[in-house]
């Protein structure tokens, strides 16, 4: 499993963008703030590993960008040859879930579906944004299509499983920086040893003021 330290390291190793690092602690927020309530609930979710695929779900978006490929299935293949096949695992699943198990990988799929750019939005408004992006022929729209009925699914599982209602993760853009669980102080309190994890680095600080990009 990477510190937040070394997810930081590789991301600017990268030179991940401004705007897909925003996006990516996003889902990050939306992420943790599931997978905790889950936890709450007493499912096993391991909490450390959804924070660091969050993180770097989007680790070979501009690869994909710039040559073409699966940024999902690429993002995975460089994370089991850096050394974290956990994290390579869930990664690999944040477009396409290998199955519908309520398990980390759903919860890391389901928060990057709850995301538009770095702004928390429902799912017809998110796909609303594919469609009108991706959508450029019948085939890509019925997939679009089918891909948002199956999240539907998905979020009907994990809301079931949370006992809340979706529109309340949007309550997290009213959280400044990286600290989803501000708005539930018992989840804080019970998962203090994920926020205050690899205290070497102040997460608020990167995302409030450093660069990511690597200096030329």
């Amino acid at each position: 499993m990477p510190s937040r330290k070394q997810a930081i390291d590789l991301i600017r190793k990268k030179e991940m963008p401004h705007h897909i690092f925003r996006h990516s602690m996003a889902v990050r927020k939306v992420a943790v703030a599931v997978a905790c309530l889950l936890k709450a609930k007493g499912h096993a979710i391991d909490v450390r590993l959804v924070d660091r695929a969050a993180m770097l779900h989007d680790i070979c978006k501009i690869d994909s960008i710039r040559n073409g490929g699966d940024h999902a299935l690429m993002g995975e293949h460089l994370l089991r040859e850096c050394g974290y096949p956990m994290v390579a695992d869930v990664v690999g699943q944040h477009v396409r879930l290998k199955s519908f198990q309520l398990n980390e990988a759903m919860v890391v799929n389901y928060a990057d579906k709850r995301v538009k750019h770095d702004r928390i939005v429902s799912l017809s408004e998110r796909f609303i944004d594919l469609m009108n992006r991706y959508g450029t022929d019948d085939a890509r729209q019925e997939r679009i299509l089918k891909h948002y009925l199956d999240v539907v699914e998905i979020e009907h599982n994990i809301m079931s499983s949370c006992d809340i209602d979706d529109r309340w993760l949007e309550n997290l853009d009213l959280i400044p920086g990286d600290y989803p669980l501000y708005c539930c102080e018992c989840l804080l309190r019970e998962n203090s040893t994920v926020e205050n994890h690899d205290e070497d680095i102040d997460l608020e600080g990167v995302y409030q003021d450093e660069p990511v990009l690597v200096d030329k």
